[in-house]
């Protein structure tokens, strides 16, 4: 039950659910609107959620929910003791509809404050498109902050990055949009890109779409320029993360800690479509093109909220090519398992793969 709670949940909070998802969410927190309390959800959800309900459709929904608890209440019921307990029906049903407006309602992002800038932040499962004050979009993955300012008044336009974000920026003539990441900073006039700069993952990447970019390279005390053009990607990776070299791949520079590659954006069928592996999940497709088992693992940890264990060092070197859209976490490990073979095991929110 709780497992395809999160599941259905995830997929509401990425606007990626369908009619009957939404008909199967709808019951089972009409049948048990005490999973909001067991599960610890009021914590999870008054932050970083995408709004996908207005007021009305809010106060409809919650009036559905007190009028199911309500019937439910109101059924007759032979006790043997508690007498009292006839006064609790209606003590339930405002709690669990002020639970649950407050639930609805809450579902949007709060921005932080930090040294004057704001922080906006997806959870696991979960993405958000955000509209910078100069009229640049960004769509944020799961698992990545966002720190930008309330207003670009200075003569460059700066935000940081940790996660993965897709930008469409606005142009600016003699102000260019400069993007801060642990290893990289992208600069660019007015343009559509990709950055991906998660921790966990040792590896950074820049993904051009259209337009050009510079990316500086840090390193220590050296910087590297480099010029992007359309359909092309920069990846900077730690050397102790680098397993095979990639047919297709440029290197630019390599030192003791660090490689730089120019590669070519991996299309979905043709580069003509303008569909290209980097930037499906902005389009709720999860694709994965020769990539080991261990990142993949990462991604479906963002993806689903979920930890996954993967116990055979072996198995976490495999790697697989594919795409799952709109699969549930089984669903797609089964498909995982078509293309290489494993066991896995699911108890709770944790996968052991073995």
């Amino acid at each position: 039950m709780t497992n395809r709670l999160w599941e259905l949940l995830a997929l509401y909070w990425r606007n990626d659910i369908s009619n009957e998802e939404k008909t199967e969410l709808e019951q089972l927190l009409l049948e048990h609107p005490d999973l909001w309390l067991k599960l610890g959800l009021m914590d999870q959800l008054s932050f970083s959620k995408k709004p996908l309900m207005n007021e009305e459709a809010t106060a409809a929904w919650a009036d559905k929910v007190a009028l199911e608890i309500e019937e439910m209440e109101s059924t007759p019921v032979i006790l043997e003791q508690e007498p009292a307990a006839a006064k609790r029906p209606r003590f339930r049903v405002v709690l669990f509809t002020l639970l649950f407006l407050v639930i609805a309602t809450s579902l949007f992002f709060i921005y932080r404050q930090q040294d004057g800038y704001k922080l906006a932040t997806t959870d696991a499962g979960m993405k958000t498109r955000i509209r910078l004050s100069d009229g640049s979009m960004v769509w944020l993955n799961a698992g990545s902050t966002l720190k930008y300012p309330p207003k670009f008044d200075k003569e460059t336009r700066e935000v940081f990055l940790s996660g993965e974000g897709y930008f469409d920026v606005q142009q600016h003539a003699g102000k260019p949009f400069i993007i801060h990441t642990e290893k990289m900073d992208i600069r660019v006039l007015g343009t559509t890109f990709n950055v991906r700069s998660y921790k966990d993952e040792g590896f950074e990447e820049t993904a051009l779409i259209s337009g050009a970019v510079e990316v500086l390279v840090k390193e220590a005390n050296k910087v590297r320029r480099v010029l992007l053009q359309p359909n092309q990607k920069l990846v900077v990776s730690d050397l102790k993360h680098i397993k095979a070299k990639n047919e297709g791949t440029t290197i630019i520079e390599q030192s003791e800690n660090m490689i730089i590659e120019r590669k070519a954006l991996s299309a979905i069928g043709s580069m003509d479509s303008g569909q290209v592996v980097e930037t499906a999940w902005v389009r709720n497709r999860f694709l994965f093109e020769n990539e080991t088992l261990e990142l993949i693992a990462r991604r479906l940890e963002r993806w689903y909220g979920i930890k996954i264990i993967i116990q055979d060092p072996q198995l976490s070197a495999l790697r697989f090519t594919g795409r799952a859209d709109n699969l549930s976490l089984e669903k797609l490990l089964a498909i995982l398992q078509e293309i290489q073979s494993f066991n896995y095991s699911i108890e709770d929110d944790t996968v052991i793969i073995k």
